[in-house]
C-alpha cells in the first residue's frame, strides 16, 4: 500500500486503546518490511509473536492491486455485500485466513495507519448499526482501508512471554473480551469495504509479497496455504 498520511488532532478512540495484536496478512506478513517501516520501535513493532488464523475470512488482491480480506457473511457491509465479492474465492481448504501478529507501538501503528491509508477524520461509527462498535469503530471514509478489531484464534505462540502476557491480561479483562482464552486474541485488522473486485498486484507488490510469503513460511504458516491460496494472486517472481 502507498502511503497517504492523514493526520488528525482527534484522540485515539477508547476501541483501539484496548489491548490488541496487529494482524498482518499481505507485505507486512515480512518482519523485514515491518522493520524499515516501525522506525519508532522497531524491536517491538517488527518482532513476530504468533501465527494466527481468521475463520471464513477470504484474502483476494483488490482493483488497487493489493491485498485485503472479506470478513465473514455477518460481518459484512457496503461493498462486501455485492455480488462482486461472492466472486472472491475461499481460502483454502481451511476456509480461513493466516496471518503474522504482531504488537505494536502507539505510535508504530499510526505510522502503519499511514502506510493504509486511514482517514483519521472519517466519522465515528454510532451504536445500533449492523455491526458492533467494538468492531468497527469509524467509517472507512476517505481512506482507503478501515481498522477492525476482531478476535483471531492463535496458532502457534513464536514468543512464550508474549503467550504469557497475553493470558494474564485475558484473565483481568471484562465485558465482552473477558474469556477468550489462550486460542484467542482480539486484532487489529485492515480491511478495504469499498474495493472488493478481485484484480491482479501492482509489479511493485509482486516482490514484497513473495519475500512476504518466503518469510512467513520460516515464522511457521502452513507453505501448502500460502501455495493454495496467496499464490493463486501474486506470481512468482
Amino acid at each position: 500500500m502507498q502511503i497517504k498520511m492523514h493526520i488528525s488532532n482527534q484522540p485515539p478512540s477508547s476501541h483501539s486503546k484496548k489491548p490488541h495484536f496487529y494482524f498482518a496478512y499481505g507485505s507486512n506478513l515480512s518482519p523485514t518490511q515491518m522493520s524499515h517501516r516501525c522506525t519508532i520501535n522497531p524491536s517491538v513493532s517488527a518482532k513476530p509473536l504468533a501465527i494466527a488464523s481468521l475463520s471464513h475470512w477470504r484474502w483476494h488482491i483488490n482493483e488497487a492491486g493489493y491485498a485485503n480480506v472479506l470478513p465473514p457473511r455477518g460481518l459484512r457491509i457496503s461493498s462486501q455485500l455485492s455480488p462482486v465479492a461472492e466472486k472472491i474465492p475461499v481460502s483454502g481448504v481451511e476456509d480461513a485466513v493466516y496471518g503474522v501478529l504482531y504488537e505494536m507501538d502507539a505510535g508504530d501503528e499510526r505510522i502503519l495507519d499511514g502506510y493504509e491509508g486511514i482517514d483519521r477524520e472519517a466519522e465515528v461509527v454510532q451504536p445500533g448499526g449492523g455491526i458492533d462498535v467494538d468492531v468497527r469503530p469509524r467509517e472507512q471514509g476517505g481512506g482507503d482501508y478501515n481498522k477492525w478489531y476482531v478476535s483471531a484464534d492463535v496458532v502457534k505462540w513464536l514468543d512464550e512471554e508474549a503467550r504469557a502476557k497475553w493470558t494474564g491480561m485475558d484473565m483481568e479483562m471484562d465485558g465482552e473480551n473477558q474469556g477468550l482464552g489462550q486460542g484467542k486474541v482480539r486484532v487489529l485488522v485492515y480491511v478495504d469495504e469499498q474495493r472488493v473486485l478481485v484484480s491482479k498486484p501492482n509489479a511493485e507488490y509482486i516482490p514484497r509479497m513473495n519475500r512476504a510469503m518466503r518469510e512467513a513460511e520460516q515464522l511457521g504458516v502452513s507453505g501448502r496455504w500460502l501455495e493454495e491460496v496467496l499464490r493463486r494472486f501474486i506470481p512468482e517472481e
